[in-house]
């Protein structure tokens, strides 16, 4: 039996050789997973304008002044709205001295439309309302964003283990990761601009919408043996 044995190793016969299965090389895939977020837009943003132009620039900066204070008190009136300059100008409109041009601008905001809304109305008396647009809680957008950016991780790094199980693989090692986000943007409602007069109706705007986010996470992950 032992010399049957010798002879099959000088032979090398197959029923005595053990294959030598050869490792895997570590792979680099890279790839990346997208997640979306939804928010309503329930702020209500409205820019007004008080403007004057004339050949004075110093009474026509008084007129302008006393237009804004009007228009704050008039906000103060009203619970939970806020607002703040949006920039004040004083512009030549023609040759020296012909004429002048002095503008401010107020950016008002509200969580509540149906109380902004009437009081637009009355502010159109003095000053321009130039437009209005809904906006979503900047609380509730960081909070939805990080949501799906959690989501996004999760998601990518199942993937990179599924990537790597179908190549053969059995470990996963995260390479660099990127996050990005892009805010898809919704069209600008227009106001019905209301007639200029001590009290007038509010404008009409349509209903806020939502703000629609994307979060896509990259990079690349290593795929060992």
């Amino acid at each position: 039996m032992r010399r049957t044995h010798i002879l099959w190793l000088l032979l090398g016969l197959p029923g005595l050789a053990v294959a030598q299965v050869p490792a895997l090389a570590p792979a680099s895939v890279n790839f990346h997973v997208a997640t979306h977020y939804r928010v309503p837009r329930t702020v209500l943003h409205a820019d007004l304008q008080a403007e004057a132009s004339g050949k004075n620039p110093a009474k026509l900066a008084a007129v302008v002044n006393q237009d804004v204070a009007w228009a704050k008190a008039r906000l103060q009136s009203v619970p939970g709205i806020t607002w703040r300059s949006a920039g004040y100008q004083t512009q030549a409109t023609g040759p020296t001295g012909a004429g002048w041009m002095v503008r401010e601008n107020l950016d008002v905001q509200s969580p509540d439309p149906a109380a902004l809304l009437p009081l637009l109305g009355t502010l159109q008396s003095r000053l321009r309302l130039v437009g209005m647009q809904y906006a979503a809680r900047p609380a509730a957008v960081h909070k939805a964003l990080r949501a799906a950016e959690l989501r996004g991780l999760r998601r990518y790094r199942k993937e990179a283990q599924q990537n790597c199980a179908v190549l053969g693989y059995k470990e996963v090692r995260l390479g660099q990761v990127f996050i990005n986000t892009s805010i898809v943007p919704l069209a600008r409602p227009m106001p019905v601009m209301a007639l200029s007069a001590r009290v007038v109706p509010g404008p009409v705007v349509g209903q806020g919408g939502t703000e629609r986010g994307r979060v896509v996470v990259g990079g690349n992950v290593y795929c060992e043996r």
